[in-house]
């Protein structure tokens, strides 16, 4: 843990001497972050929209399924299983 902290105020004295010797070396670096954090919050937000529209349609399909069962059920009950039931060769 104490290396981590150490590489942290490595890096963090490292921007400051930057900023500190160059503004404009810092104003790029700011510029840069800034637009690194743009173009990430930009993919999060487009995960979102992706995320939920597959979302929503597993819960249509879901919702399918079910039903399909459901009709599956119905016709399983409906079936006629004596072999020389008339409604059974009807079905044929």
């Amino acid at each position: 843990m104490s290396a981590k902290i150490k590489l942290l105020f490595e890096w963090l004295l490292t921007l400051l001497n930057l900023f500190k010797n160059d503004p404009a070396k810092a104003r790029e670096f700011s510029e840069l972050v800034t637009n690194q954090y743009d173009f990430l919050v930009e993919k999060i937000e487009q995960f979102q929209i992706d995320y939920f529209d597959l979302s929503t349609r597993i819960k249509l399909l879901y919702v399918e399924i079910t039903s399909l069962r459901e009709e599956i059920s119905k016709s399983a009950g409906l079936r006629c299983y004596i072999t020389d039931c008339n409604q059974r060769k009807l079905a044929n």
